[in-house]
């Protein structure tokens, strides 16, 4: 699969012992997510052999087919999807258990396969005070922070500005958000 774009028709079971991954969104032709994921992959099967047979795509998928994408992605091998827009809210509905910090932000990017079924969590908050702490040396606590957008990802630094104690926040959006 690599870096093809796929869509929901074209996603079929994988070979036995194959592991699927995939970043879901609409649109997706930009996202450079399977470069990044399946060099990280590439590097983690030189050491570990079972990641080998380990593969992550990208699929264009509309919000309304993604209440049947989830069921389909379990049964042809997939154990792990990363949402972007306009996924990250509306899949809420969808999940059968939610991380905390992810209910509270009311959006989740990623995607694990529990017994249950799919288990929705949030990595950008996380993400986003990680790479400021280890970039700029910059501790969210006490700072003043602007966020740009009010997506998903917004919701999730907001989130996480608020969890981290900062002084002020500010959000700046180009169209009013209902």
């Amino acid at each position: 699969m690599h870096d093809n774009q796929l869509t929901l028709d074209q996603i079929k079971p994988l070979a036995d012992g194959g592991v699927g991954l995939a970043v879901l969104g609409f649109p997706i032709k930009h996202s450079l997510s399977p470069h990044l994921h399946n060099a990280a992959l590439a590097e983690l099967s030189s050491h570990y052999p079972k990641f080998k047979s380990w593969n992550y795509g990208k699929v264009e998928l509309a919000a309304c087919d993604l209440g049947k994408a989830l069921p389909k992605f379990w049964d042809c091998g997939y154990k792990g999807l990363n949402l972007t827009i306009p996924h990250k809210v509306e899949v809420l509905p969808l999940l059968n258990s939610i991380e905390t910090d992810a209910e509270v932000m009311g959006a989740v990017n990623t995607l694990v396969w529990r017994e249950n079924g799919w288990h929705g969590c949030n990595t950008d908050g996380y993400g986003l005070e990680a790479g400021l702490r280890e970039s700029l040396s910059v501790e969210l606590e006490n700072e003043q922070v602007l966020i740009l957008g009010a997506g998903g990802a917004a919701r999730a630094a907001a989130a996480q500005c608020f969890k981290s104690r900062c002084k002020k926040i500010w959000l700046a959006n180009r169209s009013s958000v209902d």
